[in-house]
């Protein structure tokens, strides 16, 4: 049996920010478990590696401005080497959705985010690409772009696990129950571990965690989502910034010498390793053809799956569940998860040296219970 202060379930990006700010404000006691053989296996090692400051959910701005913030700018005893690449971000919309933008503009620059509107001809100029596309204009943010995110988890998994973490992998949690003295016992592949504080960072099964629990079953979906790689394309400029059509859902960046590429489809799945469904290549199709037909002669060289876990009001969970004393969320980071990871650890790490009394009403699972 081992014994430790906190366990946290799940190894992604939720999971490691909350150790890596743990350890930082000297929180030494920590069992990280994953039940997978190495971190990042699921939604934290299939995204598309965008950091997006501007978004349309006012609750999460401060955070993704702050995540963004930590990851040009990372700590000088950060462990790991991680490219950040500043290229920029060009939101396009239409009708309703640029009306959106120009909202989401505002809200960026009163807290402090540098963003443009741009006219369709200066996006055009921008990424040339875009000549034939139909958009009514553009919000354009310089400080966003592409982070190296093998290395952005790694470097917060070292931090922690340099100051006192342990770690287990291939440990999945089979049991969790609660101990005469207020405490918890989890049954996992690894043997017994007892904690006095469980933090629920399960991504996808962030819900079958906490029901082992006893605690609240909350409305979180988990939603398959691919991404799509070209070859090799002679005029591909890999300073162009990612493009992503707000209003049609399609959007795509540099990769490498050719592009990876989204038709932003979204199918609830239950938890587990999503296969690929060919159909959504012939929707990507569908919606380059008609939205950036530009992009009309990109073949396809590989594409794959992976799982978002969204809240049904869009915003994240992070907080102390309402009915099980000691039991914590971070959950339901959605598509954000890079972006916000370092804001998010931060914030959960506050929440929980403050003790159970603490919550945040915009993030707190609480919001759900009536």
């Amino acid at each position: 049996m081992i014994a430790s202060e906190y366990v946290i379930i799940g190894a992604g990006f939720a999971g490691a920010a909350t150790a890596y700010h743990l350890a930082r404000r000297g929180v030494t006691d920590i069992i990280l478990l994953e039940q997978e053989a190495i971190p990042g296996f699921h939604s934290s090692g299939r995204n598309a590696a965008m950091v997006r400051q501007c978004v349309s959910e006012p609750a999460l701005f401060s955070l993704t401005r702050d995540g963004a913030a930590f990851l040009r700018n990372l700590p000088a005893d950060w462990p790991e080497p991680v490219q950040f690449k500043q290229i920029g971000s060009l939101l396009l919309g239409s009708g309703e959705g640029w009306q959106k933008l120009q909202i989401d503009a505002a809200r960026g620059r009163s807290l402090g985010v540098d963003v443009e509107l741009w006219t369709p001809s200066q996006a055009r100029q921008h990424v040339p690409v875009l000549d034939d596309a139909e958009f009514d204009g553009a919000l354009w943010c310089a400080t966003d772009g592409v982070i190296d995110i093998h290395g952005l988890l790694s470097g917060y998994l070292k931090y922690a696990g340099a100051h006192g973490a342990r770690m287990f992998f291939g440990a999945e949690v089979g049991a969790i129950e609660r101990r005469a003295d207020g405490g918890f016992e989890l049954r996992t592949d690894g043997g017994i571990i007892t904690a006095r504080t469980v933090i629920d960072a399960g991504g996808a099964w962030a819900n079958p965690v906490a029901a082992m629990a006893g605690a609240v079953a909350l409305p979180l979906k988990p939603c398959r989502r691919h991404l799509f790689t070209s070859p090799p394309l002679s005029w591909v400029d890999a300073q162009w910034p990612w493009v992503w059509d707000v209003t049609h859902d399609v959007y795509f960046r540099p990769e490498g010498e050719g592009l990876l590429l989204c038709a932003c489809d979204q199918e609830e799945l239950p938890p587990g390793d999503p296969p690929v469904d060919p159909t959504i290549r012939e929707r990507l199709a569908e919606k380059i053809q008609r939205y950036m037909p530009g992009l009309s002669d990109v073949s396809i060289h590989k594409y794959w799956a992976g799982l978002r876990t969204l809240a049904s009001d869009g915003r994240f969970v992070i907080g102390w569940d309402p009915r099980i004393h000691g039991f914590f969320w971070v959950a339901g980071l959605g598509g954000h998860g890079v972006t916000t990871s370092s804001a998010v650890g931060a914030l959960a790490a506050d929440l929980i040296t403050a003790g159970s009394g603490q919550q945040v009403d915009a993030f707190s699972p609480a919001r759900f219970v009536t």
